[in-house]
């Protein structure tokens, strides 16, 4: 790669993570070229790079300024359509999926995890040693649910900032969000019980609902403003919903999120059809403006919601923490659990409790949030330039993914069939539903947004452009 481009990314990060603020002028030629120890000519080409990626303008006379990233304004994806109860049979085409975008030479869209870049990885390191050295033979033990007590105090702190008031008692520490959902759901239903989803809904979600032999209404969901709480009261009038799984902040393919009064609504409607919420926050820390939505726990007065996240998304995928909030039903969690994988490993509850201690966390966090902004911003400027007229995609306030909606008849699954002979990573549609969803794919935005990013990004509207001719 040129030195010039080098230069670039890093300028490009600086940017994302908020050294650099919009308005802000950068350095001069010359002085950015003696403090970087290149020539003038590089900076030059940088600075040039940068202005092509809608990052700097340049101004007569006056320098480079960061600009806000921009571009042609797209639409929001259509509400997504409900259904009856049916099980599910999607594991098979999940796992072929998987197969093929899990391969690291790809420029990796599918995968909706934090890449390398984006890790904490010297504070965490500095945690592990600090477990290491103080409190290694303590991390060998078996650790059982409901799991450390003082991590549990620590996420009790932080759900405080989501506005939830919990005991440390009333949490069970998991192995990640998925099996904290996967566990509230048996505690829950029994094998033919109806449980209502958004639509679309996170694939991991519904191949739990899957495994566990249950019936699934989708519920009609809006990419902005999440579940359409009409249609989910219509199928509580006609079926026997026995819980909702729902992502109110910055859900997951999405990155729709519900009002304080559709948070409300919602419980009412758990409170009057005697169902449970099953509650996804996973992303709920990475709001990118102002403060963190309240989560719908927040205003739960009555248990009926079950509430699940995990570090996994804002922090870092290995250390596989979860937890789940579930009050009354704490016992009937912890049974389970043990009956299962017996929640996160004790080495890994020891190096996320020493690095929440060190209160490095809402460091962290500052920067990402910053990040996946400036990613979100960029992606969507070039999905606008880049891909065919028509094309709708969601804006999120908070996490960093993109649900894209190719105008009909142009078929995501083909798009994504495609991409694959480019190194190319999608998430299709069809993994999110049982059906209504051949147009769009998820877009993860969770990668640093390099020059060679943004390049994959635009032959991917290349590809898509291309389906149209057939």
């Amino acid at each position: 790669m040129p030195l010039y481009q080098h230069l670039a990314d890093r300028l490009a990060r600086q940017i994302a993570t908020g050294t650099y603020q919009p308005g802000q002028r950068l350095p001069s030629l010359r002085h950015m070229a003696r403090r970087m120890e290149v020539s003038l000519s590089t900076v030059v080409a940088a600075y040039g790079l940068l202005e092509q990626r809608n990052l700097v303008a340049a101004r007569h006379k006056s320098g480079f300024y960061v600009v806000a990233p921009g571009g042609p304004k797209l639409p929001p994806p259509a509400k997504a359509p409900g259904s009856s109860p049916a099980r599910l049979h999607l594991s098979a085409s999940v796992a072929a999926i998987f197969d093929t975008v899990s391969d690291p030479a790809f420029t990796p869209f599918a995968v909706a995890l934090p890449a390398a870049d984006y890790l904490p990885a010297a504070a965490l390191g500095r945690a592990a040693n600090a477990v290491r050295r103080q409190q290694f033979a303590r991390s060998l033990e078996l650790s059982t649910a409901p799991g450390l007590f003082e991590l549990r105090q620590q996420i009790a702190i932080r759900m405080l900032g989501a506005g939830c008031l919990q005991a440390p008692e009333d949490i069970v520490i998991t192995s990640g969000c998925q099996e904290a959902v996967a566990l509230s759901l048996r505690a829950l239903t029994s094998p033919g019980d109806v449980v209502a989803v958004e639509s679309p809904c996170y694939y991991g979600f519904l191949l739990a609902l899957e495994s566990l032999h249950l019936r699934v209404v989708t519920i009609a969901t809006d990419a902005v403003t999440g579940l359409d709480l009409d249609a989910l009261e219509q199928a509580a009038r006609r079926w026997p919903l026995k819980a909702c799984i729902c992502s109110p902040s910055f859900s997951n393919p999405t990155g729709g999120s519900m009002d304080a009064a559709a948070r409300a609504r919602l419980l009412q409607l758990a409170e009057h059809y005697d169902f449970h919420i099953i509650e996804d926050d996973i992303l709920g820390e990475l709001g990118h403006e102002g403060p963190r939505p309240p989560a719908l726990k927040a205003f739960d007065s009555n248990e009926r919601v079950l509430y699940c996240a995990s570090f996994t998304k804002s922090l870092a995928p290995g250390i596989r923490v979860g937890w789940v909030a579930a009050g009354t039903r704490c016992n009937r969690i912890r049974e389970l659990s043990m009956a299962g994988t017996t929640g996160a490993g004790g080495f890994s509850q020891l190096l996320l409790l020493t690095y929440l201690r060190s209160g490095h966390f809402d460091k962290h966090l500052h920067r990402v949030r910053a990040a996946y902004r400036h990613n979100l911003d960029v992606a969507l400027a070039t999905i606008g330039r880049s891909f065919p007229t028509g094309t709708r995609a969601t804006r999120a306030r908070g996490g960093f993914l993109i649900w894209v909606e190719l105008p009909p008849p142009l078929n995501a699954h083909t798009l994504y069939e495609y991409a694959l002979r480019e190194k190319i990573s999608i998430m299709p549609g069809r993994v999110f539903g049982r059906s209504g969803f051949e147009h769009g794919f998820r877009l993860s935005c969770a990668l640093p947004w390099t020059a060679s990013v943004n390049t994959a990004l635009e032959r991917l509207g290349g590809l898509a452009k291309g389906l149209e001719k057939g």
